[in-house]
């Protein structure tokens, strides 16, 4: 029998199935080909599945699950609860918060609500380790010629700025001067 606890506070379900799910992103990348190719596009967070069954008699269950479903915390956000399950911790999942939906139909042979919702993983173990690895610089430095350079407008003035010519630019700007110069 599978149980869980969130924040220390067991939930109390029966018959309670705890389903796993990851979801493996990757992008096609064959376009209009008949190619195989794909791009990963990293691991995303496990999700757990909870299902169950609270009686009617204990209507104090479902009211604190539902409180905990939409607990906030003072900036607004979903609060983010330690998970205490044997499959959370196979799959070493710590914390976990609410998403998607959580409903409550009656069962139809039973005098009890079929319980279900859905938690998410906070802080996957390869999340930490991506944001762990170090941040590659930008490298602006590099060019070719094939690529233009951006000069920002607040640099642009009417005065060429002054660079030093060699010799024989000098001649080539004094034939330029003079084949220019008005007559």
């Amino acid at each position: 029998m599978s149980q869980i606890a969130l924040d220390g506070e067991l939930i109390n379900l029966r018959s309670c199935k705890i389903e796993l799910s990851m979801q493996l992103a990757e992008q096609d990348m064959s376009g209009q080909t008949s190619a195989t190719g794909s791009s990963e596009q990293g691991d995303k967070a496990k999700e757990l599945k909870v299902t169950g069954l609270i009686p009617f008699t204990d209507d104090a269950q479902l009211s604190r699950l539902f409180e905990l479903a939409v607990a906030k915390d003072g900036a607004g956000n979903r609060v983010i609860m330690r998970i205490g399950s044997d499959l959370a911790r196979v799959v070493k999942i710590r914390q976990v918060k609410f998403f998607g939906t959580i409903s409550a139909p009656e069962h139809p042979t039973l005098m009890a609500w079929n319980v279900s919702f859905q938690l998410r993983e906070y802080l996957s173990i390869p999340e930490v380790s991506e944001q762990r690895q170090p941040q590659a610089a930008a490298n602006t430095g590099q060019s070719s010629e094939q690529t233009a350079s951006v000069i920002p407008t607040a640099a642009i003035t009417d005065a060429p700025p002054q660079v030093e010519l060699s010799s024989f630019e000098k001649l080539l700007k004094g034939i330029d001067n003079s084949i220019g110069a008005p007559a």
